[in-house]
């Protein structure tokens, strides 16, 4: 038991210190910019977070000090109480008094008093955080097993390891194992790209060869007095012609040149055979090492489950299954918060009491299943009750009162459009909030993090009652394969494990007599929508006219679309660096990858893609009207190709207008050539004319001193600031805090 509880809290020492700096990091952001908006979805979570993993090790103070925490950042969420310095001083209180209860639970030392925080974050929740959590008998009591009193002098001992096993065993440092899995992740694709040189050495020797047989057409003209072996082949006499040692001289070399251009070409298809046999087994071997069993994550669900039940009055058989299953332990890790979420919401909303559900006919006794599967390269969750079900007629009510549906659309929708409806944030049909649901930021913060997993979360009926829940995701996070995609003038990816398949099919065959287009594909009615169209990007599609039109069949949350696009490019392993470290939407784009130039494409997150139930989509052909003609034209001027790209991607998928400059002076070039352009978004560091120098040229010309300017910029100076606002400059965005919100949102506001 001793041994269970030191490696629990081992590894919440390990989480809560994530938790505590994401927040300090958040307080430290606003102290020292009092513009800048925190993002309050993600604090909520981490306490949100920080709350369920100290129920999981039993620590009662931290869980008290992560719920009161959390339900400030409700308030504060939602108006009741400002984010002023007097706030930020209660959490900040309230952040050390965990750090030190952890501490003392896993260090010794005095115990710490946390009634003063405590009272000052409940009167900052106040309705909020509902009712204080419920003091309960842990398992462990009810076992007979006395609880693990914290050590009073030295920290808790490592768990001995057997002898036999210590050379088998090896400790490193996470952040090294982090680096390798890098390097093997971003090893294969590069790999793959040497095939790329086969075909050049190959086109090579076609055009050696092609030239020695013009060089052997073309000698006996040039050595007029050349003589012939006796096999009858032309040689050169070199009886003191000068001319003739010079074109025998060029001849061994040009054979030379020849077999050292067929030895390059056959080293290097053993080198590149050799490089794929040991470069994939490296990169299994490491993707190996990451992965885990989903017991490392969920062993403890079971119990969670059942002290939550006892809480509420409840009784809840757990059912736990596949914890064998195998995944990328950061899967994993992110996937943790959700699941125990949703098990939460299992007992909290689907179990009814025991006279309710003896009275249904219903055995005393709930139970709530969880499994891990693997279904092709996905990992499936799947977490279940027994219970009364989702209660159809309280969602379509909440969703009347919300705004979000008609009174004669919630009462004709669908029910799977309907229970979709339950992961919007601030969706509840609780009628009071406690501490484990009624707040309806849960299922939406659920959906948020599956989505970043390139995966999907749904809900529905369960056949004879209660509820299921479904969570897909990928396997692993390392190299994906990608089908690469070209939708008018940019490529996109997308990744495999969402492509059921790709096609190309005569635009005729379609049927579109329905309400939208459909192709059948295995006995199944599968919609039809231009990918264009889903993201924003203006254009009609050509009509049918029998002309084949490639389709990429998309498959998520188990419904399949058929996304039309301009061409069918490739498909290959890619390593795709994250939407969050290059400012992209997150919840449209996973992020990028390079392109063979060093262009950047941006990968499509799937599960944003699919429309969810009930959503009508885009047509196949859509009239140009004059508002279409008439979208605003932006100018973006940058000296790197992918920030032009990235920027670009952005704009044209929220409908603007885009043309691109590599300099000041092109762009100075370019406004005297077109007389639509509506804004300017320049960098600052560029050859030939910089972008201050550019700012000054637009704005000291009467024609052009009107036009709204943006410059983005990895200069965060205050100098550089002040300068380019004193310039004239209408807005200043460093490009080391890029958001492309915040950009958006200040080209809404200048144009």
């Amino acid at each position: 038991m001793n041994d269970i509880r030191t490696r629990l809290l081992a590894a919440f020492d390990l989480e809560h210190k994530e938790h505590l700096a994401a927040i300090r990091e958040a307080l430290r952001a606003v102290e020292k910019d009092p513009a800048h908006h925190p993002d309050l979805v993600e604090i909520h979570r981490r306490a949100h977070s920080l709350k369920g993993a100290a129920r999981a090790v039993d620590l009662p103070e931290v869980e008290r000090l992560s719920h009161w925490l959390e339900a400030a950042f409700i308030a504060i969420q939602r108006g009741a109480v400002p984010f002023d310095a007097a706030a930020r001083d209660v959490v900040r209180r309230a952040l050390d008094a965990i750090e030190d209860v952890v501490a003392w639970a896993t260090r010794g030392g005095g115990e710490v008093d946390i009634a003063e925080v405590l009272a000052e974050l409940t009167r900052m929740g106040g309705e909020g955080g509902g009712p204080e959590p419920v003091q309960r008998r842990t398992a462990a009591a009810e076992a007979g097993v006395a609880p693990v009193a914290p050590p009073t002098t030295a920290p808790l001992p490592a768990r001995a390891v057997d002898a036999s096993q210590s050379a088998a065993l090896v400790r490193i440092r996470s952040a090294g194992l982090e680096r390798l899995f890098t390097a093997a992740a971003g090893l294969l694709p590069e790999i793959e790209n040497q095939s790329a040189l086969v075909a050049e050495l190959r086109e090579l020797r076609g055009e050696w060869r092609a030239l020695e047989r013009s060089w052997h057409a073309m000698r006996p003209r040039l050595l007029r007095g050349g003589s012939h072996d006796a096999t009858g082949t032309a040689g050169i006499s070199f009886a003191g012609d000068e001319t003739a040692l010079r074109l025998s001289s060029f001849e061994r070399r040009f054979r030379a040149l020849g077999a050292s251009l067929d030895a390059a070409h056959r080293a290097h298809d053993r080198h590149l055979w050799s490089l794929r046999r040991w470069g994939s087994g490296f990169q299994d071997e490491v993707r190996q090492l990451r992965m885990l069993p989903a017991e490392s994550q969920f062993s403890n669900l079971g119990r969670m489950i059942r002290d939550i039940s006892r809480a509420q009055g409840k009784e809840v058989e757990a059912d736990i299954r596949g914890l064998e299953t195998q995944a990328d332990r950061v899967v994993l890790q992110r996937l943790k918060d959700p699941v125990l979420h949703i098990a939460r919401n299992a007992v909290s909303h689907g179990v009814e009491t025991p006279q309710e559900r003896v009275a249904a006919g219903k055995r005393a006794a709930a139970t709530v299943r969880f499994e891990a599967s693997v279904v092709g390269r996905r990992l499936v969750l799947r977490v279940e009750d027994d219970g009364r079900g989702p209660n159809r007629a309280a969602i379509a009510r909440h969703a009347v009162e919300r705004g979000l549906l008609g009174a004669d659309e919630a009462e004709s929708a669908p029910e799977e459009r309907l229970l979709d409806l339950i992961f919007e944030p601030g969706f509840s049909t609780a009628p009071t909030a406690n501490e484990y649901a009624g707040r309806g930021m849960g299922l939406a913060i659920v959906r948020r993090e599956v989505t970043r997993l390139q995966g999907s979360v749904t809900l529905a009926a369960r056949e004879g009652g209660g509820t299921v829940v479904t969570v897909e995701v990928p396997l692993s996070l390392l190299s994906q394969r990608l089908v690469f995609v070209a939708v008018q003038d940019d490529i996109l990816a997308i990744p495999s494990n969402d492509v059921a398949r790709v096609l190309r099919a005569p635009a005729d065959t379609l049927f579109t007599d329905l309400a939208a287009p459909t192709i059948r594909l295995e006995e199944e009615d599968v919609p039809v929508t231009p990918l264009a169209a889903l993201l924003g990007y203006d254009g009609a599609m050509p009509p049918g006219n029998g002309a084949p039109l490639a389709l990429v069949i998309l498959r998520t949350a188990g419904r399949r679309v058929a996304l039309v696009v301009d061409a069918l490019m490739a498909t290959r392993d890619s390593v795709v660096t994250p939407a969050e470290e290059v400012g992209i939407d997150a919840a449209r784009f996973l992020g990028t990858v390079l392109m063979d130039d060093g262009s950047p494409a941006l990968v499509l997150n799937p599960a944003a893609l699919s429309p969810r139930p009930g959503m009508a989509l885009p047509p196949l052909v859509r009239p140009v009207d004059e508002s279409a003609r008439r979208r605003p034209h932006i100018l973006v001027v940058d000296d790197s190709i992918t920030t032009r790209t990235l920027e670009k991607s952005i704009l044209e998928a929220h409908g603007y207008r885009v043309t691109l400059c590599v300099d000041g002076r092109e762009a100075v070039e370019t406004l005297g050539e077109l007389e639509d352009v509506n804004l300017i978004i320049s960098d600052v560091e560029m050859p030939r004319m910089d972008g201050f120098a550019l700012l000054q040229a637009v704005k000291g010309n009467p024609m052009t001193s009107d036009l709204p300017v943006i410059l983005v910029t990895s200069r965060a100076s205050d100098e550089d600031r002040e300068r380019g606002l004193d310039l004239g400059a209408d807005a200043y965005i460093v490009k080391t805090r890029f958001d492309q919100n915040e950009l958006l949102a200040g080209i809404r506001r200048l144009l």
